[in-house]
């Protein structure tokens, strides 16, 4: 939630923006952490199933907008899938944990992204532009 509400300034960020999103978050994520817990104590297995279901959607949620309105992102996101289909079925990939897979995956398209498609300092402030927008 905090880089998907960073990501779509459209202005430069300042740390103080980003130290307010982390005040308003982290005690809803500490609070969601400990009602899900309890909460998966007591519902039943096939609820749980759906919550895992929840969270994909959500992630989807974060993800669509920003890639609708940048095809650079757009383009990333596709390009994350389909290295995420090779991991799972190539040999050698297919044997790495989700985990590790992950992360391998993240740090090479986000390195990628980062030399292939810079973002544009602005003059006057000399900060990385970051927004929503389509380049």
């Amino acid at each position: 939630e905090i880089f998907a509400l960073s990501v779509c300034q459209k202005n430069g960020l300042s740390p103080y923006y980003t130290y307010g999103i982390i005040a308003a978050a982290l005690p809803c994520w500490a609070m969601g952490t400990f009602l899900g817990t309890l909460s998966g104590s007591i519902l039943p297995a096939s609820v749980m199933s759906a919550m895992n279901v929840a969270l994909y959607c959500m992630f989807i949620a974060i993800v669509l907008p920003p890639a609708k309105e940048n095809k650079i992102v757009g383009f990333l996101v596709i390009i994350s899938m389909a290295a995420s289909t090779l991991f799972t079925y190539l040999p050698g990939l297919k044997q790495l944990s989700s985990g590790t897979m992950i992360i391998i995956l993240t740090v090479v398209i986000s390195l990628a992204a980062a030399v292939l498609f810079p973002i544009e300092e602005k003059d006057d402030k000399k900060e990385a532009s970051v927004s929503c927008e389509s380049r």
